[in-house]
């Protein structure tokens, strides 16, 4: 089975070669598409990698660029990695045995590249929500058979909460959801940038807001802005 991964990218003009390395240290063959959000182009015009696959006309929205992502991967599973998240050594064979053994949809359990003891709550908690609800967010890398994601008819092309979006409707088309055992590396940048309990409460009042019915594109301006 052919493994794709999507990058939904936004100015990570400091990040996406150092991911695109990454991802080519695990596996040199694997279909790497970068959607860039900025109508200028500008993270896909430093890639060094020439096979990397580069969409730059995708609408700005994560959502909206992975869902673009997913019409141009040939893959048999698809991988949504964020820019600044780093998988572990093993990510592919771990990913192709979940789908081996029944597996439609799954994620990684979460690891934020930060060494304070408040992170590792927020691992617990992630990991605890994951269990509990099927409800892996993005920082994540979740991954899904095409099978599947044709069945549901395809990632929700929405600016935010796409995450969310995708695992619901999975879940509730009965689609087998895996939490693998290994953790992926994220950026601390967010929480560091905001605050832990800042940006932690504001990632609540997003869910909670998007669960209630609250439009995704307001929320993705609310996002952008905090």
């Amino acid at each position: 089975m052919k493994i794709s991964v999507i990058i939904p990218v936004l100015h990570e003009q400091a990040q996406i070669n150092g991911i695109i390395s990454h991802l080519r240290s695990i596996d040199p063959d694997v279909e790497i598409i970068v959607a860039d959000g900025d109508p200028g182009g500008s993270t896909i015009a430093v890639i060094a990698d020439g096979t990397v696959f580069r969409l730059g006309s995708s609408i700005k929205g994560r959502g909206n660029q992975l869902a673009a992502g997913a019409v141009t991967a040939s893959g048999d599973i698809l991988v949504m990695l964020h820019a600044d998240t780093f998988l572990p050594p093993h990510a592919f064979s771990s990913i192709l045995a979940a789908i081996n053994r029944g597996a439609d949809w799954g994620a990684f359990r979460l690891g934020i590249d930060a060494t304070s003891p408040p992170y590792r709550l927020i691992e617990r908690f992630v990991d605890l929500r994951c269990m509990l609800f099927e409800l892996p967010y993005g920082d994540q890398a979740i991954f899904v058979s095409r099978a599947a994601l044709q069945d549901i008819g395809g990632i929700p092309a929405i600016p935010l909460m796409e995450d969310v979006a995708l695992a619901r409707k999975l879940r509730q088309a009965g689609f087998r959801f895996t939490l693998l055992p290994e953790r992926v590396r994220t950026s601390p940048r967010r929480w560091q940038q905001d605050g832990i309990v800042r940006r932690t409460l504001h990632n609540w009042l997003l869910l909670l807001r998007y669960l209630s019915g609250a439009d995704p594109q307001k929320l993705a301006n609310q996002y952008r802005a905090n």
